[in-house]
């Protein structure tokens, strides 16, 4: 039957180099129609849940959830920072007002507890005790408020503070807090940094949402037409905060959430692969000729790799119809892998032409001969390394890790296709430009040493020394299941979303779960805030808030006394009333200090250095520039408080709040499309580290077998990736096992092709432990990839060691040249990823680099010692 099937062979290549000129003119219109095809149709989805099945079950009970609450998905964050909580809720509001214009483009825009609602019933999420505190601290300083409202301007608030620190001062206020802020007011001032006095902090320190980082949520109209279907959204928001001038005003606007990961990881994927695919093409070029020398050879596979490539990529587009974070490295994997067979018959191909002699090889039946045995000696073996390099691609098919799974069936049958061009498209070139270029005679050649049997036994023990040294290590194997230690860990969005794991209050990775009634909602709450590892468990009912009656009438109270009219910002005081009124605080605020000698004047004396500081400074500069800094002074010491001042108007008129008259943007983030309650759990501290995120999703899953969210998708992730691991793993080595048995027909050659991979194996697992890279959803491949590579190398060395050739030694043979020379390409594409932006990738192709080398180095040195080669 094998005879039959390289007769068969050389028939057909006889066929393929008689028709040259239609064979090549064919698979060009292939070719281009191909790629037009493929440029058309072929998508790319970058959302990492899609990477695991939909049939899970895991997945099943995110979809309903996500099917629930259509509002949380494909979102970006607005990350807005400033100096203090005053200039964050102004950028805020500018922000979302300016977001809001572009209905069309940000169909949603959701403050949380930013909008008029929180603004006018803010008081009433306060605890009474809080409230009562507040209220106490509101009549007290409204007289100064009263005052500076009529008349906002420098003299009349350092005038107020001189009062304040007077002996017999009407009203005993704390003014630490003044203080602190009119220090770093100062030391701004003169430092040219912009910095406003926080009027929130120090009128309103209590309200709910005072903070210096403020959130701005948004749905964007995602173009799934482009390349980077977020890029639209997220630049105008940048050129926003760029035009409102924020950056000027110390304010820091970052990105982050669902659709802004996705944007940045799909950037640094596709920028990797066309990088990759570029580089490796280059290094293979260089490989190509240094190893065939010949520009005819290198020609003719470099044009039949392209025509495989689109090849394959036209497959992609007619099988899957789109490219994932992981299998969008077929192109990078297909040009490392399917120059292979060229280089094979390439080098036997030359072989041939040197056994022909130099007076035919140059005529046109001296090539067809060379080509007709050239694929009738390789042409089996080389579509006997396609089926078992596409086993290693296939056995991710039947598990439930789909972004691999794709991958494994557009890369298995890319090897095929790799297989058909080279004894098609490769031949016909080859017949076409009838390259002369016959291999030196082995006379002329260096010849290569034999392996004798003093150094099989050192080969043998030291093969042993390293799989005893590798197994020790495979106690430290570990899976990193953090899809955020995918991507490219200098992006803005992976960083924002970092600093907000950092601090549990903004922590993304919240945990969700439905229940059918609110009554069932709040119980379950209500178990799961008893848990360790969890701050707290909300629901909608947490919005509604408690002792409302109590609250209210402390709030009406407050308003009879806070009867503050919006401050005119036009008023102005001299020049000089202005330089006298900071003189004489400077005056009292030494004498405040001398009089409370022994207490806590951390503060003051703080204050004092800053001021002493800043006159000095001051004193040093021109009449024009002193007139300019007194200015700007006044706007920021009062710029923020007619905003506070409008905002306490508001919170003056607060009413009872129900559950019906929330706000239709909260209840829609709390109320399902199909009327079930949400209840989300927060984790207590950070969940930067894995075992966090085990601990805190193990402590609520005892409460809540049900439980959803990031943590728990990232969990259950790599349990099923290991799994598909496993299980793909098995496959490939019973597959290529039970086919090598057939094919060899020996149980002894079996395991000297089986042998050499067990030991790369052994090697790349330890390295991963060496070089501290965990396997994780994308280089999880690796192995049954490299076992499905590997074994091709051992079937072309034990093929040719079967010959018993004594004429010339294993490692001066074309075989082993060819061995070396498709390994090198091999690690040429698979390192090209390692460089790639996206962290998966990259360690990807770290990986499969490490374990190519180990395979090349176990194939030449180690199948050849374990077959009894004697000296001539």
């Amino acid at each position: 039957m094998t005879r039959a099937l390289v007769r068969a062979l050389g028939a057909w290549i006889e066929l393929m180099t008689r028709r040259a000129g239609w064979v090549i003119a064919i698979g060009v219109v292939i070719t281009l129609a191909g790629a037009g095809y493929s440029a058309t149709h072929l998508s790319m989805n970058t959302d990492n849940q899609d990477l695991i099945s939909r049939d899970v079950p895991w997945r099943q009970t995110y979809i309903a959830y996500q099917n629930a609450f259509p509002v949380y998905t494909d979102n970006l964050v607005v990350v807005v920072d400033a100096p203090s909580p005053g200039a964050a809720g102004a950028a805020v509001d500018k922000l979302a007002a300016a977001l809001r214009a572009r209905p069309k483009l940000f169909p949603s825009v959701y403050v949380p507890g930013g909008d008029d609602f929180f603004a006018k019933n803010g008081f009433l999420y306060l605890s009474p005790d809080k409230l009562n505190s507040l209220a106490h601290r509101l009549t007290s300083i409204q007289p100064f408020l009263g005052r500076l409202s009529a008349d906002p301007t420098l003299p009349t608030f350092f005038d107020m503070l001189d009062k304040a620190m007077a002996p017999d001062a009407p009203v005993d206020l704390n003014l630490s807090p003044v203080f602190r802020e009119l220090a770093a007011t100062f030391d701004a001032s003169r430092a040219g940094r912009f910095y406003r006095l926080s009027w929130q902090q120090l009128i309103g320190g209590d309200q709910p949402g005072v903070s210096d980082q403020r959130f701005i949520i948004v749905k964007p109209a995602l173009d799934y037409g482009a390349l980077l279907p977020a890029a639209k959204p997220m630049q105008t928001i940048r050129d926003a905060a760029k035009r409102l001038n924020l950056d000027a005003h110390g304010v820091r606007v970052r990105l982050t959430g669902e659709a802004a990961l996705s944007g940045e990881a799909l950037a640094s994927v596709t920028q990797g692969a066309l990088w990759g695919a570029a580089l490796t093409f280059l290094v293979v070029a260089v490989i190509l000729y240094v190893g065939l020398r010949s520009w005819a050879l290198m020609g003719a596979s470099l044009a039949g790799l392209v025509a495989g490539l689109v090849g394959t990529a036209t497959f992609a587009a007619l099988a899957v119809g789109r490219l994932n974070l992981i299998s969008i490295a077929f192109a990078v994997l297909y040009i490392g892998l399917g120059i292979d067979y060229a280089i094979h018959l390439c080098l036997r191909y030359r072989e041939a032409l040197a056994e022909l002699g130099e007076r035919v090889a140059g005529r046109a039946a001296g090539v067809r001969h060379a080509l007709v045995t050239a694929i009738s000696d390789v042409g089996l073996s080389l579509a006997l390394c396609a089926l078992t390099t596409a086993a290693g691609f296939f056995a991710f098919i039947p598990t439930s890790y789909s972004g691999v799974a794709e991958l494994g069936l557009i890369s298995g049958v890319g090897m095929f296709i790799s297989l058909v061009v080279s004894l098609t498209f490769l031949p016909a070139a080859i017949a076409l430009m009838k390259p002369w270029v016959p291999s030196a005679p082995a006379a002329t050649r260096r010849r290569a040493p034999f392996i004798g049997r003093r150094a099989q036994r050192t080969i043998w023990v030291v093969s042993a020394m390293v799989a005893l040294a590798c197994m020790a290590a495979l106690p430290f194997l570990h899976f990193d299941s953090n899809t955020l230690d995918l991507k490219n860990p200098n992006g803005e969005a992976v960083k924002t979303y970092r600093d907000l794991l950092a601090h549990s209050e903004h922590s993304p990775l919240t945990l969700v779960t439905m229940r059918d009634t609110l009554a069932q909602a709040k119980h379950l709450a209500d178990r799961i805030a008893q848990q360790p590892h969890v701050s707290g468990a909300m629901t909608i009912a947490d919005f509604v808030p408690d002792h409302q009656d109590e609250k209210l009438a402390t709030i009406g109270n407050l308003a009879l006394f806070m009867a503050v009219t919006p401050p005119d910002m036009s008023k102005r005081a001299s020049f000089a009333a202005r330089k006298r009124a900071i003189a004489d605080f400077a005056q009292h605020l030494a004498a405040y200090r001398h009089r409370n000698t022994g207490h806590d004047m951390a503060a003051a004396d703080r204050l004092a250095h800053s001021l002493s500081a800043w006159r000095q400074w001051f004193a040093r500069q021109k009449p024009a520039a002193q007139k300019r800094i007194l200015s700007d002074l006044r706007d920021r010491v009062l710029a923020g408080l007619p905003r506070q001042i409008e905002g306490l108007a508001k919170a003056m008129t607060a009413s009872r709040v129900t559950q019906e008259n929330l706000p239709e943007k909260l209840k829609q983030r709390w109320i399902g499309t199909g009327g079930q309650y949400r209840v989300e759990v927060s984790p207590k501290g950070s969940l930067n580290q894995n075992a966090a995120i085990w601990a805190f999703v193990n402590s609520v899953q005892k409460v809540a077998p049900n439980i959803t969210g990031a943590p728990v998708l990232e969990l259950a992730a790599g349990h099923t990736v290991s799994q598909a691991f496993i299980r793909a793993f098995i496959y490939a080595a019973a597959f290529i096992t039970l086919f090598l048995l057939v094919l060899l027909r020996s149980v002894v050659d079996t395991l000297r092709v089986l042998a050499p991979l067990a030991l790369s194996g052994l090697i790349l697992a330890a390295a991963t432990v060496v070089f501290d890279i965990p396997f994780n959803f994308a280089n999880v491949i690796a192995l049954p990839l490299l076992l499905g590579v590997g074994v091709d190398s051992g079937i072309h060395v034990v093929h040719r060691l079967r010959r018993r050739d004594h004429r010339r030694p294993f490692l001066g043979t074309s075989t082993a040249r060819a061995v070396l020379l498709s390994s090198l390409t091999t690690m040429a594409g698979f390192g090209s990823l390692a460089f790639s932006r996206h962290a998966g990738t990259a360690s990807m192709g770290q990986l499969l680099t490490i374990g190519m080398f180990a395979v090349l180095v176990t194939t030449l040195i180690v199948v050849p010692a374990l077959f009894r080669i004697l000296r001539d």
